[in-house]
């Protein structure tokens, strides 16, 4: 009876142990491919500037206010990385469009009340 008990023990340990491996090497194998929302962003950003045909020059990234600035031509964009930036750019067409009379300094896209500064010529 005491042979049996211990067969029963070992056989139980052994299904136990070989599950845990089975669990662990099944578990570890995934790989952990972190994203963020900011990655997400600017594969969106790159496809709305090339699909609006828009060439920015002087990138720049500015994580801790949230925001992307760029120059186009001579006037310099600045968009927010916590909005859709293909709303953003179809914006800045707009305004692009409207304001081919005048000569724009500034585009500030990135916050509540977005606004344009003219040059003074």
């Amino acid at each position: 009876m005491k042979l049996f008990k211990i067969i029963i023990l070992s056989i139980s340990s052994l299904i136990l142990i070989s599950f845990i491996i089975f669990y662990l090497t099944t578990n570890f194998k995934k790989e952990v491919n972190p994203t963020s929302n900011q990655k997400d962003f600017y594969s969106k950003l790159d496809l709305a500037l090339s699909t609006a045909e828009l060439k920015p020059s002087q990138f720049q990234i500015r994580d801790y206010e949230n925001q992307v600035e760029f120059y186009l031509d001579q006037t310099k964009i600045i968009l927010s990385t916590q909005k859709d930036p293909t709303w953003q750019i179809s914006s800045l067409q707009e305004v692009l469009k409207t304001a081919k009379i005048n000569k724009i300094k500034l585009i500030d896209l990135s916050i509540d009340h977005p606004y344009a500064t003219f040059k003074n010529n």
